[in-house]
């Protein structure tokens, strides 16, 4: 009997679907422990070495296309009014 259970039972995986469908499935079908992928890791690695650049600029005061490690720092501290952003869009 446990033998025809395991054989029958409606966990048994992710049905033959079309590929365009098998990440809907496979989310349904899935065991809840599944480990989920995150971006986290690309973002952190894209940070240090948009960091690592900046450092860089301002220690050998270079310039990219007319910008500096004094310019980044000015734009980022500037005040922005989103009201206006959204109005010239």
């Amino acid at each position: 009997m446990e033998q025809t259970r395991e054989l029958y039972h409606d966990r048994r995986g992710v049905p033959a679907v079309h590929p365009r469908y098998k990440s809907a499935y496979r989310q349904i079908y899935e065991d809840e422990t599944a480990v989920q992928t995150g971006t986290f890791g690309i973002r952190l690695f894209i940070c240090i070495l948009l960091f690592a650049c900046f450092v860089s600029f301002d220690k050998n005061n270079t310039e990219f296309r007319e910008v500096n490690s004094s310019r980044i720092v000015e734009e980022i501290s500037c005040d922005l009014d989103i009201a206006e952003v959204w109005k010239e869009l």
